[in-house]
């Protein structure tokens, strides 16, 4: 590489639409995190949240969208999220940003030379990786204890750094 060359990173925003509302995590690289959020709103003000992450994408202008694949065999949205998803696709294309879908799957694959192999392993991984996520660690959550909210925050993280692998 001669000392012209700059490496341009690749603004990605992430989303991940959940029953309590959305998670979205804004990255220049796998390492680079730049933004991070969970909102929570209720399932029933769909277009409050269509525009909470249209405002995201606006402010961020990110060269990528990263969204969940709901037509993998794992997938386990309810209808609502599986529309949202489709409309911000949708929307995407409409606005020529360029989109990628990853299933659970191809996060696990991803996460797999790590030893990662659900959700919390996974966010322990990029809790030792990524400085702005400590705040954020949590518990592993114990039957018949509920996973935590901020859970969420990593899912979309880890979309964003399967991206990375994967399109890389």
């Amino acid at each position: 590489m001669t000392t012209k060359e700059q490496i341009v990173p690749e603004r990605t925003v992430a989303i991940y639409i959940h029953s309590r509302g959305f998670s979205y995590a804004v990255m220049d690289s796998p390492l680079e995190l730049i933004e991070t959020r969970l909102w929570e709103i209720p399932s029933h003000e769909i277009e409050r949240i269509n525009q909470a992450i249209r405002m995201v994408i606006q402010k961020h202008q990110p060269s990528t969208l990263i969204v969940e694949n709901c037509n993998s065999q794992y997938c386990r949205k309810g209808k609502r999220a599986k529309n949202l998803i489709q409309s911000l696709i949708l929307w995407a294309k409409k606005h020529s940003i360029p989109y990628y879908a990853y299933s659970r799957n191809d996060i696990r694959n991803v996460f797999e030379p790590w030893k990662a192999k659900n959700r919390h392993e996974i966010s322990e991984v990029l809790v030792r990786n990524i400085e702005q996520l400590k705040p954020y660690a949590y518990e592993k959550p114990s039957y018949p204890n509920k996973e935590r909210n901020i859970a969420s925050i990593f899912v979309a993280v880890s979309l964003a750094v399967t991206h990375y692998f994967l399109k890389g």
